[in-house]
């Protein structure tokens, strides 16, 4: 398994901007020691509550203080960009960690994003979906690229921006809902799993995604998924920091208008209740933590975990304490329960 970690945004318009990059670089230094091998960064515009810088230029940044880790937009909003622009945005990145870029997106829910950018939010489906492929093509190699969509049009040359990584950089599609899952399946290599759907809910769109791969044969590139997930003394304790940790931040989603979009699985989305966080979270002292992981890879073949230490009101220094914990503690854990798991190689003649 690979293990990332998520740089969330939990400052507001009036912190200062220097802070949230030192803690950023301290944080992915220390998972670059620890053995994480993947950052993400996700993008939002015009947030009041939360400082989202774009997570290119960011990613490209911080890069710089880990230069074995991978980067992750988790996720770019596909429906609000120009594809042209983020083809060659992301093959940029790739150029710059040496062909580490992965291009993680999504459709996007804020009416005013979508009201900000002149975009009918009735198109977003149109415009996600024709401007994947108008990236794909783009990283085509092909000495003509000829594109003639609704939306898209490109009639010339090769494009000479193109990513370091063949034969292209992994693409991943973030989404909770079924038909986002059949998308993911269809035009992706991976779906890359959100927090909110339980972890019942967790399973049954796995199972979707597979279905659609497979109808369409297609293989199984893997599943890169991130939980919700504190590390305490014990389970109870760790319950206890998620209802305090959580409340916060899914009160802006829903500000936002996430709540709006989500499916029967969510239908707690944003509830402090003991079920709805047992429901959602990863909890437990380090030993609980590691089984319940494992447990998603064994049964649901997950590949790659992302980890999100910050929360809103966390001190930093409580942040780095957990990823410390996981990478000292959980990690070995997992990397020996997967030892375990592999076939033993045959004997010598």
């Amino acid at each position: 398994m690979k293990f990332g970690v998520l740089l969330t945004a939990v400052w507001g318009r009036h912190d200062e901007p220097k802070v949230q990059l030192a803690q950023h670089r301290e944080m992915v230094e220390l998972s670059e020691q620890l053995g994480f091998r993947l950052m993400v960064a996700g993008q939002h515009f015009l947030g009041a509550e939360l400082r989202y810088y774009q997570p290119v230029p960011y990613l490209t940044y911080m890069s710089r203080f880990a230069p074995k880790m991978e980067v992750a937009t988790g996720i770019v909003l596909m429906s609000l960009v120009n594809p042209v622009e983020l083809a060659e945005q992301i093959c940029t990145l790739d150029a710059c960690t040496d062909g580490k870029a992965i291009l993680g997106i999504g459709l996007g829910y804020a009416e005013a994003e979508f009201r900000a950018a002149g975009i009918p939010r009735e198109t977003r489906i149109k415009r996600f979906e024709e401007g994947l492929e108008l990236i794909k093509e783009l990283w085509s190699g092909k000495e003509h690229i000829k594109f003639d969509g609704d939306l898209f049009k490109v009639d010339g040359d090769a494009a000479a921006v193109q990513p370091v990584r063949r034969p292209r950089p992994p693409i991943w599609i973030g989404g909770q809902g079924e038909k986002a899952i059949r998308r993911a399946a269809r035009m992706a290599d991976a779906w890359y799993a959100p927090p909110f759907p339980t972890h019942e809910g967790l399973a049954r769109l796995r199972e979707v995604f597979l279905e659609e791969r497979a109808k369409h044969g297609l293989p199984d590139n893997g599943f890169p998924v991130r939980r919700e997930l504190i590390i305490a003394g014990s389970r109870a304790e760790a319950r206890e920091l998620a209802k305090q940790r959580s409340a916060a931040r899914y009160e802006i989603y829903l500000k936002w208008g996430l709540g709006n979009r989500l499916d029967a699985d969510n239908a707690g989305f944003g509830s402090e209740a003991d079920e709805d966080i047992d429901a959602r979270f990863i909890l437990g002292a380090p030993e609980d933590v590691a089984e319940q992981l494992d447990g998603i890879r064994t049964s649901l073949g997950m590949d790659c975990f992302v980890f999100k230490p910050q929360w809103l009101g966390l001190p930093h220094a409580e942040a780095m304490k957990q990823v410390e914990l996981f990478g000292t503690k959980v990690l070995p854990l997992l990397e020996k329960a997967e030892a375990a798991s592999k076939p033993a190689a045959p004997a010598a003649a």
